[in-house]
């Protein structure tokens, strides 16, 4: 498995790729953007919000996103990418892909209505096309 190498990876790009999916993930899911449209769209009342475990919610949230982020890193360095157009490109790609795909599947085994899929697809391609964007500013 000579891809998986992580010598080459931009780490400084990961971190500023992280940075930008936390704040694309912050006002994406606010109340003056989407977090409404989502909240209805997955059943949750404002109740079921006070009532979450926030600290283990947003735990996973860094980790699954800190974890997407460097795997991004490690692919765009394995496949050459070396402009921050194509990482971008190759971001929304492995969004729509594997991110949306996985929506696609989950929402629809659990049958919540398509409004979530689309949020949160969206929402993982543009962040993933935001990353590939930083890290790709430091490849080639």
């Amino acid at each position: 498995m000579e891809w998986l190498n992580f010598d080459a990876v931009p780490w400084l790009g990961v971190v500023l790729g992280f940075v930008a999916t936390f704040v694309i993930g912050s006002l994406w899911y606010s109340p003056p953007l989407f977090f409404r449209q989502w909240q209805r769209a997955v059943g949750f009342t404002d109740e079921d919000m006070k009532g979450a475990n926030m600290p283990l919610a947003f735990g996973q949230m860094v980790v699954g996103n800190l974890l997407g982020v460097i795997a991004l890193a490690v692919l765009l360095v394995a496949l050459g990418v070396d402009s921050w157009w194509a990482a971008a490109l190759t971001g929304a790609v492995l969004g729509v892909a594997f991110r949306w795909g996985a929506h696609l599947i989950h929402d629809g085994f659990a049958m919540r209505g398509q409004a979530a899929t689309w949020i949160d697809g969206v929402h993982d391609t543009v962040s993933l096309a935001a990353a590939g964007a930083i890290i790709g500013m430091f490849l080639g």
